[in-house]
């Protein structure tokens, strides 16, 4: 896993994050529609260095160790004002 990511795209993993843990089972398309074409390098980007992974359906999650950084990033955040 490649732990250097630019700030862009911790935006698109916390993003990812977010949907998923509504619920929902986000795909490239979906972002793209969402946040604009120009999101596609980056999630292929985040494919590369290993912090989303694609299942069969093309739904995007974030890898195990991914969660785990993300996790101990909104424990360390505390409650936002």
């Amino acid at each position: 896993m490649d732990f250097s990511i630019t700030a862009g795209e911790e935006d698109i993993v916390f993003h990812v994050a977010s949907l998923v843990q509504d619920g929902l089972s986000p795909t490239d398309d979906d972002q793209a529609e969402e946040l604009g074409d120009e999101v596609r390098p980056a999630l292929q980007s985040l494919l590369g260095k290993g912090w989303l992974v694609v299942d069969e359906d093309r739904e995007l999650a974030l890898s195990t160790i991914a969660r785990h950084i993300v996790s101990s990033r909104r424990d360390t955040e505390g409650p936002q004002a």
